[in-house]
Parts: C-alpha cells; sequence; structure tokens
C-alpha cells in the first residue's frame, strides 16, 4: 500500500515537472490550488480554486495537484490559523473579550454564563480568521515564489532524479 502511494505521488511530480508551461503558469496553479487550504472551505474549496486558477490563466493540473496535498494538511494548517491568530490579537493588544454578564445586570446567571461560553467562540473563531487571511498572503506569496525558483532553475535535474528512483520501483517511470 505504501509503495504504491509513493508511486503515485512519484507519477504525480512527474507530471507536474513535465508541464510545458511556462514557470509563472505553474507557480500560480499551484499556489491557487493551496489557497483554499488556508480556510474551512471543506468540500467547495477545490471547485473555487479552479475558478481562480481558470481566471488568473493558472495551470489547473498544478492547482488538483497542490489542491490535493493541501487536504492532507489542513488540521496543521488550521493549528497554525489559529496560533498566528492568536500571536497577532498578542501584538496588537486586543482586549480579552468582556464577560456578557457584566453589561447585563438583570440576566439570570445561567443564561449568562452560556453566553459568555458562546462569547469565546465568537472570539476564536475572530482569532482564526485573522490568522488564516495573513497566513494565506504570507505563504502565497513566499510559495509563488519557491515553486517558480524551483521549477526554473532544477526543473530537468529533479525529473532525472525522480525518473531514476522509479526504475527501482515495480518497472519504470520514464514511460510517464
Amino acid at each position: 500500500m505504501r509503495t504504491k502511494m509513493l508511486r503515485k505521488f512519484k507519477y504525480y511530480c512527474l507530471r507536474l515537472l513535465r508541464i510545458k508551461k511556462s514557470d509563472h503558469v505553474v507557480a500560480l496553479g499551484s499556489i491557487l490550488g493551496f489557497l483554499h487550504c488556508w480556510f474551512p472551505t471543506f468540500i467547495v474549496g477545490l471547485p473555487i480554486s479552479l475558478l481562480l486558477t481558470r481566471l488568473l490563466r493558472g495551470n489547473l493540473a498544478a492547482c488538483v495537484i497542490f489542491s490535493t496535498i493541501g487536504s492532507f494538511t489542513w488540521p496543521g494548517l488550521f493549528y497554525m490559523n489559529y496560533k498566528v491568530g492568536f500571536w497577532l490579537s498578542r501584538l496588537v493588544g486586543t482586549p480579552a473579550p468582556h464577560h456578557p454578564a457584566e453589561n447585563a445586570a438583570n440576566v439570570a446567571p445561567p443564561i449568562a454564563h452560556k453566553a459568555g461560553h458562546f462569547a469565546s467562540f465568537g472570539h476564536m473563531g475572530m482569532t482564526f480568521l485573522v490568522g488564516s487571511i495573513v497566513n494565506s498572503i504570507v505563504f502565497s506569496i513566499i510559495g509563488y515564489f519557491v515553486i517558480r525558483f524551483i521549477l526554473n532553475r532544477y526543473r530537468p535535474a529533479l525529473i532525472t532524479k525522480l525518473k531514476s528512483q522509479g526504475r527501482g520501483v515495480r518497472g519504470s517511470l520514464s514511460a510517464i
């Protein structure tokens, strides 16, 4: 099972490296494919990425490949979104959310207590949203230039290396 998944990963990496489009087009498609993974879009994420890639004239194959990679990494990305948002809220000095019971003197205590829980969920959601927006912008810009540099500089060497590694695993990947 693991060998089969490794072969498929190498196959799609080779397909990505052999795309005849410019480095800009492939890098743009890659970044737009990964973009939706920073947000909780779940089912509609890939169609949104494909639409954006089509509108901005990126490579659709690179979009699908990076969207697939991103679907496996979203738990870590979500955690990172929350941590970055939390760090930014501390950096900016946003005050902690007030407990609703402080403002409402004539609200029954059990209701005020439950409302306090909902207020903390709202604060967590805003922290997550800020983190996801910042992460998506920063990592998209960095990722675009890194992918473009790698494709521009190392594409032939990576193709050769992947082809030579593929020969040892049940046949040859050179026919791909």
